[in-house]
């Protein structure tokens, strides 16, 4: 089942507000930045560490984890249907 940005809003259920030092692990859809700051995120059983993500942006994808390096917050979304 396909998913898209369109159905990824702050406030639907399984939306998480993360804050600086923060790891989220689990089915994700999306992590959007409400400020600016630094993640890691594990997307398709690659890691990537260190990205310097701008107020605005958001990331989509098969995420399954989250760490929160400084920043912040962020919106998590997680899969819900």
């Amino acid at each position: 089942m396909g998913r898209t940005l369109s159905r990824i809003a702050l406030g639907d259920a399984g939306t998480t507000i993360g804050t600086s030092a923060s790891t989220f692990t689990g089915d994700y859809d999306g992590v959007s930045a409400l400020s600016t700051g630094t993640i890691g995120l594990t997307i398709s059983n690659s890691t990537y560490t260190g990205l310097a993500i701008a107020a605005g942006s958001t990331v989509t994808g098969d995420i399954s984890q989250v760490i929160i390096s400084s920043g912040g917050p962020f919106a998590i979304y997680k899969r819900t249907v």
